[in-house]
């Protein structure tokens, strides 16, 4: 590939990441240049990843013409080799290190088997005079302090000589731990990018590279903060981004997109829907208790518009486009970094909550609405209420204007129970052919806080898909039910002062044809 001479090469400030929008499964990145031009001019982008697309280099260069932009692959081993070469004499001079280490440990070998030699040797002198007339101990001690020298010296030089391998060792582990690095390094491959231009001498434009780079996502966060006293709940938008390109975002302005540019836009195609008819055998009809999670399309919700800064959001269709409060640095190694979008206050009304049949505790249930411009997309909300730390929810995917709902945490001094008191079946009817499903439950609720609280109690009842399985509240059931009649919500609110504690009845009943099969009620 012919590159242009040097000579006509911009030795400008160094181009750096000045923008990046991130999306799920990859980034747009955005590197400027300024220059002063001089004729023709080659503006040069080096250390560009080699994780970015070859064919998605494309240039701008306001007020100049652009005649070209070439892309060399080059490997970082020839730049690397001066640095390598300096690493590997260090190796080969520990080596020698190491080499007088081994001389000087058969040194300390040496002693220690003089020393046991002058042992040897005092010990046969002290036995032969412990034979005779006159015994010198004199020439004992003599015999035994020479000894003892040559064996404190070895002692010595074999700690100074462990000391000094252990030494030798971090040094070497630090080599090479420094030859791997380059060997890696050395084998990674980059883009050497030149950008051609012709402008009016003198004049100074800057350059734009941009280019998509494989390896980085993001994902939505939120911070949740209870404020009672003003009715109110912070929310911080947050996103947490991770890209292992090798090239660091340093000081760059983030963008986050929920576009997926690798998705297909083209529509699907329509298949044929076929009918048939397959013959079964008669049945007999069977009861069953069919749990579901019903979920209800709610219009949008009119209130007090939220305050704060809130994210800059850009609507793109299908996508929506965020944009960071602040330039973040976001290593090119896979760390993750989070990086606030914004934040709101928006209103809430504060409610305390039990559902004993699933959970026999009392949340605090915040209720909310969507009043920014953007919609809240699915992630993880961390919950804050005063200045502990809650824990955390799965926030699922809320429309501008929709409502929605946080719990920050439970409160011990609200108590619930709940017992079954009856849980039967009766024969009905004058000939026995209907069959009838008695449920009695009674809860209890006690306040132990020091001010009047109201919990709202909830409790499943079955709610018939059957013309002829009827389901009823009995009249012993405690005053104040209100029954949501679709789903089989009863709900009671329940106003109890400081150290109250109150008790609440259901009962209903399941009645059936006797030819059905009871089942799973």
């Amino acid at each position: 590939m012919t590159l242009f001479p040097l000579s006509l090469l911009v030795l400008a400030a160094a181009p750096q990441v000045s923008s990046v929008v991130v999306y799920p499964d990859r980034a747009h990145v955005t590197r400027t240049q300024d220059v002063t031009c001089r004729g023709a001019t080659t503006a040069v982008f080096e250390h560009v990843p080699e994780a970015a697309s070859r064919e998605s280099f494309r240039a701008r260069a306001p007020g100049a013409d652009l005649e070209g932009l070439t892309a060399e692959r080059q490997t970082l081993e020839q730049q690397l080799a001066a640095e390598r070469r300096e690493w590997k004499s260090r190796w080969e001079v520990l080596g020698q290190e190491e080499l007088a280490l081994d001389a000087a440990s058969e040194r300390v070998g040496t002693l220690e088997r003089l020393s046991e030699g002058y042992t040897d040797v005092a010990v046969d002198h002290v036995t032969r005079e412990l034979t005779g007339r006159k015994p010198d101990t004199r020439a004992w001690a003599s015999a035994f302090d020479a000894a003892l020298s040559v064996r404190m010296r070895a002692v010595k030089e074999s700690w100074e000589l462990a000391e000094k391998r252990r030494e030798l060792k971090q040094r070497r582990d630090q080599v090479s731990a420094q030859l791997s690095r380059l060997g890696t390094e050395a084998s990674r491959a980059e883009y050497r990018v030149e950008v051609r231009l012709s402008c009016p001498e003198g004049k100074k434009t800057r350059v734009s590279l941009t280019y998509l780079v494989g390896g980085s996502s993001w994902e939505p966060s939120y911070e949740a903060r209870a404020d009672e006293a003003s009715g109110t709940v912070e929310l911080t938008a947050l996103a947490t981004v991770r890209q292992q390109t090798g090239e660091d975002w340093s000081g760059a302005k983030l963008l986050l997109s929920t576009a997926l540019p690798r998705k297909n836009a083209t529509p699907p195609e329509m298949a044929p829907l076929l009918v048939r008819a397959l013959k079964q055998p008669k049945e007999r009809q069977v009861l069953t208790a069919r749990q579901e999670a019903r979920q209800s399309v709610e219009g949008g919700v009119e209130g007090a518009a939220s305050s704060g800064e809130g994210p800059r959001a850009v609507s793109q269709g299908v996508s929506v486009q965020w944009e960071a409060e602040e330039a973040a640095r976001v290593p090119g190694d896979g760390v993750a970094v989070r990086v606030v979008l914004g934040r709101h206050r928006l209103p809430a009304e504060f409610s305390w909550r039990t559902v004993p049949k699933l959970h026999p505790v009392v949340f605090r249930v915040a209720r909310l609405a969507n009043t920014t411009s953007f919609p809240l997309l699915p992630g993880e909300v961390s919950l804050f209420r005063g200045t502990g730390f809650l824990g955390r929810q799965r926030l699922e995917r809320v429309a501008s204007g929709l409502p929605f709902e946080l719990t920050f945490g439970i409160e011990e001094a609200l108590r619930v129970t709940r017992t079954t008191v009856e849980e039967v079946k009766r024969p009905q009817g004058l000939f026995g052919g209907k069959q009838r499903f008695r449920y009695a439950y009674r809860f209890q609720l006690t306040n132990l806080r020091e001010r009047a609280e109201k919990v709202v109690l909830s409790e499943h009842i079955p709610v018939s898909e059957l013309d002829d399985v009827k389901v009823e509240v009995a009249p012993e059931s405690t005053a104040g039910l209100s029954l949501t009649k679709d789903d089989g919500i009863a709900t009671w609110q329940v106003a109890l002062a400081p150290a109250e504690t109150r008790t609440l009845e259901l009962v209903f009943h399941v009645d059936a044809p006797s030819s059905y099969v009871s089942g799973g009620l």
